[in-house]
């Protein structure tokens, strides 16, 4: 009888090892996802930022001309 309990305790540990070991590969793979997340955000943030830095300083280019088109206008005497 002491040794079947020894058998069930040393199966639930087995298994209790087992599941441990799959939760650190499952951990691992996570991290590993969670980094190349990371990275391709960090990457996108810097796609995003350059594209609106791109676009503001279109913007100002097409005000500054719009502003000379209008001071021509009211140099004008109608």
């Amino acid at each position: 009888m002491a040794f079947e309990i020894l058998e069930q305790l040393e199966a639930r540990i087995q298994a209790s090892v087992k599941k441990i070991e799959e939760l650190r590969r499952l951990n691992e793979e996570l991290q590993k996802k969670l980094a190349e997340s990371e990275h391709k955000y960090q990457e996108a943030a810097a796609r995003f930022d350059l594209e609106r830095k791109s676009h503001e300083d279109e913007r100002q280019q097409v005000r500054a001309r719009i502003e000379k088109i209008l001071a021509r206008f009211n140099g004008l005497e109608l």
